[in-house]
């Protein structure tokens, strides 16, 4: 099925785009916590808001996806 392969790929990449985004927390939060210049501490922040922003919208995508998967699973096992 060409829509179930593009999900899987679809998902495959969100996968990827998530370990970047929690590297990117991770690195935000260490900022956060290990800065001397308040102006770091706030850019790090912000950076954090973005991160977590993005992730939201992330994971909101990845459990779409995976409930279509389910959809199509739930289909072929009817047949």
């Amino acid at each position: 099925m060409i829509k179930e392969r593009q999900l899987r790929q679809e998902l495959s990449s969100l996968e990827e785009r998530l370990s970047l985004l929690d590297r990117q927390l991770a690195d935000a939060l260490h900022r956060i916590h290990h800065s001397r210049s308040a102006d770091l501490i706030e850019k790090a922040e912000q950076d954090e808001k973005a991160y977590l922003a993005q992730l939201d919208r992330l994971m909101t995508r990845m459990r779409a996806i995976e409930g279509q998967l389910l959809q199509i699973d739930k289909g072929a096992t009817r047949h």
